[in-house]
C-alpha cells in the first residue's frame, strides 16, 4: 500500500487530525494530505481566485484567521478587511485588527474543507502555496450556540459554485 492509500484510509477513520502534523509525519505537502480526506469533505479552486475570495470574505463578518507554523499557531477572530492591490501586494488595510500584505501570486490552490475537528463540525478555507504548504486558513464564524454561520457557509458554497472547482 502506498503512502497516499494509507493516508486515505487513516483520514476516512479520523478526518479530524491536525493536517499540518500529519503532513510533516508523512513527509508530504499539506495539499496532498487535504486531498486524501474523504471526497465529500473538500473542494479545490485555483489559487488565482485568492484576492477575489478575500474581497468576498470582507462581507462575511467575523471569521477566524489562523497562521500555523512549526513554532506557533496564531489566531485572529474578527472581520477580514476589504483589500486592494498596491506595490505588488494584495494589502489588507487597517490600523487595528487583521491587516497585512499578501503575495497572492504565490497562492497555488484554495481549499474549502468541511470536517469534524476537536469534537465539532468545522468549515474552513485553506490557502496553499505552489509547493502545497499552507499560507493561512480562515475558519467560518459561529453563532452564539456554536453552530457554523449558515450565511457564511452559503456564501462559501456560492463562491465555489461559480468557478471551475475540483471536488474531492
Amino acid at each position: 500500500m502506498n503512502n497516499t492509500q494509507s493516508l486515505r484510509e487513516r483520514l476516512s477513520k479520523n478526518p479530524g487530525v491536525v493536517l499540518e502534523g500529519l503532513a510533516a509525519a508523512s513527509a508530504l505537502p499539506v495539499n496532498e494530505v487535504i486531498e486524501c480526506l474523504p471526497a465529500a469533505m473538500w473542494q479545490r479552486l485555483a489559487g488565482d481566485k485568492m484576492a477575489e475570495l478575500l474581497l468576498e470574505m470582507a462581507n462575511w463578518g467575523d471569521v477566524t484567521v489562523i497562521m500555523h507554523s512549526s513554532d506557533v499557531i496564531m489566531e485572529f477572530t474578527g472581520p477580514i478587511p476589504a483589500g486592494e492591490f498596491s506595490h505588488g501586494f494584495f494589502n489588507l488595510p487597517g490600523p487595528t485588527g487583521l491587516h497585512g500584505h499578501l503575495r497572492v501570486g504565490n497562492c497555488g490552490a484554495i481549499y474549502a474543507i468541511e470536517r469534524p475537528f476537536m469534537g465539532r463540525d468545522t468549515a474552513s478555507v485553506v490557502f496553499t502555496n505552489h509547493e502545497g504548504g499552507v499560507m493561512f486558513k480562515v475558519f467560518l464564524g459561529r453563532g452564539s450556540s456554536g453552530e457554523i454561520s449558515a450565511s457564511q457557509l452559503e456564501a462559501l458554497y456560492r463562491f465555489f459554485a461559480k468557478d471551475e472547482v475540483v471536488a474531492g
